[in-house]
């Protein structure tokens, strides 16, 4: 007969093993399912019979160039919020450029942004410029559709404020070309591009021009007040 000390002892036994286990195949399902924030996005096709169920990849091609088409206007818009987007957080706004737009930009698009003035005072500068700047969008609109690109037209109203409480506003009108670097050769793709925020086509920008307004906003130097 077992007493009761030793038989709760080996239940206890089995219990701490039982919970082991479990939580090592919890591990190993959470580890296999990294990275969690990478977006995928798909086409459930179904008919009656749901053993034919098909799961595919979202491809661009003829029959959903509308969905494509949105899809691009929503990057088109993220990009120039976050590219033209100012916090008072400097490390917030050069984490941004130095990551997201960096990753999202051809490198003769990230060059021309390294040489704007914000972006020199921000990343070179020993005292950041106090400002809040935001983006206020009027329209998107698709202009053209090439072999290697698509291009965009953005209209939209940069409010800006500084610490001085000086609130400027300026409308700007932005084209911009853009391409999915996914399926070319390796020279041409971008790490991890498509695991930033939402871009699992791999979108860049290959294009940025500003065709209404006092240039690029990032040189709107006047808006910086400094302090002795």
């Amino acid at each position: 007969m077992v007493q009761p000390p030793v038989l709760m002892s080996r239940i206890m036994t089995f219990v701490l093993a039982t919970s082991i286990v479990v939580l090592a195949a919890l591990v190993v399902t959470l580890y296999k399912m990294i990275p969690l924030e990478r977006p995928q996005v798909f086409f459930l096709l179904t008919n009656n019979r749901p053993i034919n169920t098909v799961i595919e990849p979202l491809v661009p091609d003829s029959t959903n160039e509308q969905a494509i088409e949105n899809y691009e206007k929503g990057f088109v818009r993220e990009y120039i919020i976050t590219r033209n987007t100012l916090d008072t957080n400097a490390v917030l706004t050069r984490t941004n450029w130095t990551s997201i737009i960096r990753n999202w930009s051809s490198e003769k698009v990230y060059s021309a942004l390294t040489k704007t003035e914000l972006y020199k005072e921000y990343t070179l500068s020993d005292r950041p410029p106090m400002l809040s700047c935001l983006v206020n969008f009027i329209d998107v609109d698709k202009t053209a559709s090439k072999t290697d690109y698509d291009e965009y037209v953005t209209n939209f109203m940069w409010i800006c404020k500084n610490i001085g409480g000086q609130t400027v506003q300026k409308n700007y009108k932005i084209r911009l070309r853009i391409q999915s670097v996914l399926g070319k050769n390796a020279s041409d793709t971008l790490e991890n591009l498509n695991k930033l925020r939402n871009n699992p086509l791999g979108i860049r920008v290959v294009g940025y021009t500003v065709i209404e307004g006092e240039g690029d906003p990032l040189n709107a130097k006047d808006l910086i007040l400094y302090q002795n």
